[in-house]
């Protein structure tokens, strides 16, 4: 597995890179598969990235989206992922339908998260691929979380599902990608901010998004 680690004095820049870096895997993608498969990570970190993708020569036609994690709430609510994400670009751009793959949260959570391995499952087999993403893109919380892989949660054990619930305490019930799902790709890309981030990033405590595994392992810190 190979693992690096970048800092940047600036968010900017931060997202700068991480724009060419989405760009550059994109076009190694579909240059061996023809398409390429993308998950977004949520929260409001990444957004900023995704509002720069829009002023790029990006392969929106050839790219599959799919989502890292997702609270069960309304698309409509501002908790939202996948809503947050059609509203600041996905909306925006010519994406086929069949591209945009959303954790269907009008469903119970156990059903949800079913219903998203399913999906997974089908667009693998279908397309006949070696990994099942080209690049997931991660954030990580203050106490260490990263999708919905929390301290602590029955789903950090989870070695077989793609996909299953999460009940954090105080929190709306959530479905996240597994560490099986998000290590069947060939790199993830984590971006952080905050102090707080950076100093448990270079400590040598455990914690969840230390524990994801991929190909290629990137963070981008600020």
């Amino acid at each position: 597995m190979q693992k690096r680690i970048e800092y940047f004095p600036l968010a900017e820049e931060m997202y700068d890179v991480a724009a060419k870096l989405i760009c550059k895997s994109a076009k190694k993608a579909i240059s061996y598969s023809g398409s390429f498969a993308l998950v977004l990570a949520g929260g409001e970190t990444p957004l900023p990235l995704y509002r720069k993708l829009l002023d790029l020569q990006f392969p929106w036609n050839k790219t599959d989206f799919f989502w890292s994690d997702e609270r069960c709430v309304n698309i409509s609510d501002s908790r939202s992922n996948y809503g947050n994400a059609m509203n600041v670009f996905l909306g925006k751009v010519q994406v086929p339908q069949d591209n945009i793959h959303r954790i269907k949260t009008e469903l119970p959570p156990e059903k949800a998260a079913i219903s998203y391995a399913e999906e997974l499952n089908r667009f693998k087999s279908s397309k006949g691929r070696t990994k099942l993403f080209d690049l997931v893109l991660l954030g990580m919380g203050e106490d260490g979380h990263t999708a919905s892989l929390f301290p602590g949660s029955e789903a950090l054990n989870e070695t077989e599902k793609l996909a299953t619930t999460v009940e954090p305490e105080g929190l709306e019930p959530r479905v996240t990608l597994t560490y099986p799902a998000i290590a069947d790709s060939e790199a993830v890309l984590f971006m952080i901010k905050g102090k707080k981030k950076k100093d448990l990033l270079t400590s040598a405590k455990d914690f969840p998004a230390k524990k994801v595994i991929s190909k290629k392992i990137i963070w981008l810190a600020t």
